[in-house]
């Protein structure tokens, strides 16, 4: 049996890898990197999230508004000719349904119509409201704003 002195390697061995000092923790570091960026991946989709189901409501509002304002038909003309593809949409009329649905219905907070118009045949409705994200990382999107159309179709019922 031969001896080997401490430190050495026997014949046909290798050495194991020296650790060195500064190595320590570095796993450390780079796990923690890694939370780091899945927190913030975490949080942009919360963000997203939020954001489209805040748009979602902003839409459906001025959907069901431009619907409620495309019910303002000018009434002297249609019980004068009756309904027909003349059948046009009273501007004023317009306006005061679609904003009576509005303020009659849940709003998101804050929200603000921007222009409620009518050229005759179609209603527009342009609504507003502050964007509430629970991880706000872009300040500088603060608001929301959708537009919606509606039109008097008229078909006759055959």
């Amino acid at each position: 049996m031969s001896s080997i002195a401490p430190g050495r390697v026997a014949p046909g061995r290798v050495a194991p890898a020296r650790r060195h000092a500064d190595d320590r923790g570095s796993v450390l570091v780079l796990g923690l990197g890694l939370v780091a960026v899945c927190m913030l991946a975490l949080t942009v989709c919360i963000d997203g999230a939020v954001a489209l189901v805040q748009r979602q409501a902003l839409l459906s509002a001025a959907d069901a508004a431009a619907i409620a304002g495309a019910q303002g038909i000018d009434l002297a003309e249609y019980y004068a000719t009756g309904a027909s593809s003349a059948t046009r949409l009273q501007p004023s009329d317009v306006i005061r349904l679609a904003t009576r649905h509005i303020r009659g219905s849940t709003m998101p907070p804050g929200m603000s119509i921007e222009r409620i118009w009518s050229d005759g045949t179609d209603v527009t409705v342009r609504l507003s409201a502050p964007l509430r994200l629970p991880f706000p990382l872009v300040p500088t999107l603060d608001r929301i704003t959708v537009e919606s159309r509606a039109r008097l179709q008229y078909r006759p019922i055959a």
